[in-house]
């Protein structure tokens, strides 16, 4: 009786910690891109018009004075967000919503990768960038290319969200 309570338990256990590992479908993608790679953003199931803002390590806000800046810049504020070394996180805002309403922050352990998203950042961390990619504050998801490359004195993969011409 014991050893069956046990492996419940175990079993128990086992789901709750294979669930806290699960990676969302965008982790997986960047886990997945080998450098230099200019792809579209792949598998997440939101919809056209959604809006994707990337926040690098230690920024607790989208720069900018844009109506979507200050709705974003509202929202971090009131949760109290801020960024740390260790983590970047992706503003997702739904299309046809206001205020709090449809915009989730998802946060990611920056693993073997760095998130820069301007252009001169880009350009200090690698050293090549495709023509026609221009890396963005904020990237409709229908137009999102992800650039994954790596700098010539760097083993980090350097991540970027913009679009292509």
């Amino acid at each position: 009786m014991m050893a069956a309570m046990r492996f419940a338990v175990m079993l128990s256990l086992t789901s709750v910690i294979a669930y806290a590992y699960a990676q969302h479908p965008l982790d997986q993608q960047l886990a997945q891109l080998l450098p230099p790679a200019l792809v579209p953003l792949q598998g997440t199931g939101w919809p056209a018009g959604t809006l994707l803002c990337p926040l690098t390590p230690y920024e607790s806000a989208v720069p900018g004075n844009s109506k979507v800046a200050r709705r974003v810049n509202a929202v971090l504020e009131k949760n109290r967000f801020r960024g740390d070394e260790g983590h970047w996180s992706l503003i997702v805002i739904q299309p046809a919503t206001t205020g709090d309403a449809g915009i989730e922050q998802l946060v990611f352990k920056r693993r073997n990768y760095d998130v820069v998203r301007s252009s001169s950042g880009l350009r200090g961390a690698t050293t090549s960038v495709p023509a026609g990619f221009m890396p963005k504050v904020c990237v409709e998801i229908q137009e999102a290319r992800i650039l994954a490359t790596r700098g010539a004195t760097s083993h980090r993969t350097t991540i970027s969200f913009g679009t292509e011409k």
